[in-house]
């Protein structure tokens, strides 16, 4: 399976995001973007440093989905708070080439989203704004 991840961090993004990138490395192949520093999404506080990546790996969606909770506890996430240590959410997956289904609660992409998943997936504008039809 092909899963698309976006990662973001506005608390020690730097020691955050290694770990996710280092964790998510041993459950397969991955492909990362770069980093983009953006501003929150309500406009309020510190910039967050956020990333999108790709990974193939032999696991279900909902394994996927545990593991990436697990890990955000690991990096000391404190949910319902503004302060993030670790945010990483599940935004797409694909099985074989079938056409990539997208985790609808993640509609519609934010740009903190949006950036950094262009540079690792080739045609995501086209996959995006054929969601939006």
């Amino acid at each position: 399976m092909r899963y698309w991840l976006a990662l973001g961090s506005n608390d020690q993004p730097q020691t955050s995001l290694d770990f996710a990138c280092v964790e998510l490395a041993k459950l397969g192949e991955v492909l990362f973007s770069s980093l983009y520093e953006l501003p929150p999404r309500s406009g309020v506080g510190v910039d967050y440093i956020n990333m999108a990546v790709r990974l193939d790996a032999d696991l279900t969606v909902d394994a996927v989905r545990k593991i990436i909770y697990q890990f955000e506890d690991a990096a000391g996430r404190i949910r319902k708070s503004s302060v993030i240590r670790l945010d990483m959410d599940l935004i797409a997956w694909e099985e074989s080439g079938a056409k990539p289904i997208f985790d609808t609660h993640r509609l519609p992409l934010p740009m903190d989203v949006i950036v950094p998943m262009e540079e690792i997936w080739v045609g995501f504008e086209g996959v995006v704004g054929s969601l939006m039809v």
